[in-house]
């Protein structure tokens, strides 16, 4: 028996053409076409395994069509292209990735989805190369997945992470990231790990519908593996050109029972996670590999130095800190008119309270806090002899930079304004945020956008690009988003409203994710 490199498994359901948009191509039938012309000439020993799940359109039979070629060209002349297994339809991804894991042979194991095509000659060939010169704990490679416009979706994805779930360099041309990079995951539709990984690891948790690579390569970063993009390798996924699957795992509710599952099993959301519960819980392990996020800098962050000491002298001689503070001024005022909010407001990294004093003096009932001692103290002594039609406003030193030192239900407005990007852990504040809020209150934030392409992860600051600041507020289940930002300004203004669900108030800093009666059946025939 040949010693095999790589075993290419597909799991498929309905990426034929009848499945669709438009009816107009087999996306499985494309998959296949682009690995016939990728590896003819790749020297790599390699099977291709696909295992169907009870298909209801025509991608079945293109796959036993495909099942009756023979490679024309290469080393591989005469032999099958394919090995095709026909299962009865369940539903559950995981539970057909285990069945291909267990007919794999070879050495590094590949996932591919049925919806992708691959760009890159001789792929196999790299992504060995790249195993055998990475370092030896190199478990997890994921290449560069591209959007069908040809820009990048993603080069592996953060998940611990201030910021949340989201895709690294999304958005950006396919040649600005041509170095590999250490993420915390790699996306599912092209998963590569090594054998090994398997015998420790084992196989996909068949409890959890959607995220199950997620779950998997934390599993594996628990061994002490490590994962990378690799950009030399190139795909494109098609899923949007799909028609909406009737299988409870791709629904709101499967999805959202999925983030479930996760959390009871792991303690943590995996697209909003609460760093200080992950520090807690997995002290000493892999899942803290990252010193960007658990180094001895993280709750060093800073508030906005234009709001720092001599804020007050910048204000009165400095036409740029003027611009700075009017704009927040204004945007506070628009906040309020627009949402129809009361006047009493907190503003969070309140510095040395000049914004809070001058909302004050635009009729807010304001309390300021910061976690600089020495700022607040320069605060308070600023504010006596002026005249505020709502009363003087008032400061609070954060002890913990976690903790909003207010009682609940206290504030119609709660101000994050250049504070998010330098706090070391936004699902927190983000939270606690909410806890301040009376029901309808509003979140109003402004952060820096992250523009260029090479942008450091920490360098004091971690900017967001607009649609992440969107994710990471939408993720917590706790604001319903009524403005959001565009690109292209330097600040990025949101507005949300708190939800209350007013039991929800009092959870804890994870979001509220209910299951549903269908989505815990499958769940439960997944386990059965």
């Amino acid at each position: 028996m040949d010693v095999l490199r790589v075993s290419v498994m597909i799991p498929n359901l309905d990426n034929g053409r009848q499945s669709t948009l438009q009816g107009d191509r087999s996306l499985i039938d494309e998959l296949v076409r682009s690995l016939v012309r990728t590896l003819e000439h790749d020297p790599t020993p390699l099977e291709i395994i696909v295992a169907d799940d009870g298909s209801t359109d025509d991608s079945l039979a293109t796959l036993r069509t495909w099942a009756r070629r023979k490679w024309a060209r290469g080393w591989r002349e005469g032999r099958p292209i394919l090995r095709l297994i026909e299962l009865e339809h369940c539903g559950v991804l995981s539970v057909v990735a285990n069945r291909l894991v267990d007919e794999a042979r070879g050495e590094i194991l590949v996932r591919l989805d049925g919806d992708i095509v691959i760009h890159t000659a001789n792929w196999a060939e790299e992504l060995c190369r790249a195993f055998e010169t990475g370092p030896p704990d190199l478990g997890v490679i994921g290449p560069k997945q591209l959007t069908p416009d040809g820009r990048i979706h993603a080069t592996g994805d953060w998940i611990i992470h201030p910021r949340g779930y989201h895709h690294i360099n999304q958005g950006l041309r396919a040649g600005d990231v041509t170095r590999s990079i250490e993420a915390d995951h790699v996306m599912g539709c092209f998963y590569c790990w090594k054998r090994e990984v398997l015998e420790q690891v084992g196989r996909f948790d068949e409890t959890i519908l959607r995220g199950q690579t997620i779950d998997y390569g934390l599993r594996a970063r628990l061994h002490g593996w490590r994962c990378y993009c690799v950009p030399t390798i190139e795909f494109t996924h098609f899923h949007g050109q799909r028609i909406a699957r009737t299988n409870v795992a791709d629904t709101r509710d499967g999805m959202m029972d999925s983030r479930r599952a996760f959390l009871e099993k792991w303690g943590f959301d995996r697209l909003a996670p609460d760093l200080d519960d992950v520090a807690r819980r997995y002290a000493g392990t892999g899942l803290l590999w990252n010193a960007s996020v658990f180094g001895p800098a993280r709750d060093e962050l800073a508030c906005h130095p234009v709001l720092g000491a001599g804020a007050w002298e910048r204000y009165a001689n400095d036409a740029d800190t003027r611009s700075f503070i009017n704009a927040r001024l204004d945007f506070v005022e628009q906040v309020r008119q627009t949402c129809d909010t009361g006047r009493r407001v907190v503003e969070v990294g309140c510095g040395s309270g000049l914004l809070t004093r001058l909302l004050a003096k635009r009729g807010f009932r304001c309390l300021g806090m910061d976690a600089d001692p020495r700022l607040i103290e320069i605060a308070e002594g600023m504010i006596a002899g002026e005249d505020y039609p709502a009363g003087e406003p008032s400061f609070r030193v954060m002890a913990d930079r976690r903790i909003l030192p207010v009682e609940e239900c206290h504030a119609d407005v709660v101000l994050l304004l250049n504070v998010l990007e330098r706090h070391a852990n936004p699902v927190r504040l983000l939270t606690e945020a909410h806890r301040a809020l009376k029901p309808g209150g509003v979140l109003a934030i402004v952060t820096e956008e992250r523009r260029t392409v090479h942008e450091a992860e920490f360098d004091g600051v971690r900017r967001f690009r607009p649609h992440e600041l969107v994710a990471q507020v939408r993720h917590m289940e706790l604001f319903d988003v009524l403005s959001a930002p565009a690109s292209g300004q330097g600040a990025l203004p949101l507005i949300a409203r708190a939800r209350f669900a007013r039991e929800a108030h009092h959870q804890p800093t994870q979001p509220v994710l209910r299951p549903t009666a269908g989505a815990a059946a499958w769940r439960g025939r997944a386990a059965a």
